[in-house]
């Protein structure tokens, strides 16, 4: 399972508001190339998740969600290659399970993933975990309870959760 595709790059696209008559997409296994965003020449393109992701940033109406100094810039461009290297290939139930664990982890200290405030790392591991955090029980979500704690948060902006369904964290059921 590739979760770093055309699909979770279009959403990324239309939350951070990029003109869609700019882009032009070719998708060859994992790379993605966009040509035509602003000030790229014709015949420039930008391939590879994170660079694509940073590119559309750097060319949209939010350019500090990538942070707004340069060690959460940094802790940002981590994030987004942890994405394409940890989570992307997440197909199989013990190799999410790890990723779920680390996050868990990585979250158990801080609200998002650079920090106190979203920035675009937070937008697409939120895209790239959707499938894997709906097909969790109740159970399990309690099992990452940081994870589950941010992934509600962040699934509470109806921009950035487009048409995708809300995912239920209510672990009431459990104590009946």
């Amino acid at each position: 399972m590739v979760v770093c595709n055309v699909e979770c790059v279009d959403k990324i696209i239309k939350y951070l508001d990029v003109s869609p008559d700019k882009l032009r997409f070719c998708e060859n296994n994992v790379k993605i190339m966009i040509t035509n965003i602003n000030n790229l020449q014709a015949d420039e393109s930008v391939t590879y998740f994170s660079t694509l992701i940073q590119t559309l940033v750097k060319n949209s109406i939010y350019p500090d969600i990538l942070g707004n100094d340069k060690e959460t810039q940094a802790l940002t461009r981590q994030w987004l290659e942890y994405i394409i290297i940890c989570i992307n290939y997440a197909d199989t139930s013990a190799h999410a399970k790890r990723v779920l664990k680390e996050l868990n982890v990585a979250l158990s200290d801080h609200t998002y993933l650079s920090g106190t405030k979203r920035t675009i790392a937070d937008i697409a591991l939120y895209y790239t975990l959707y499938k894997i955090m709906s097909e969790l029980s109740h159970q399990e979500k309690a099992q990452y309870v940081h994870v589950s704690r941010w992934f509600d948060n962040v699934q509470q902006d109806k921009k950035l959760r487009q048409t995708l369904d809300l995912i239920s964290f209510n672990l009431m059921h459990l104590f009946l």
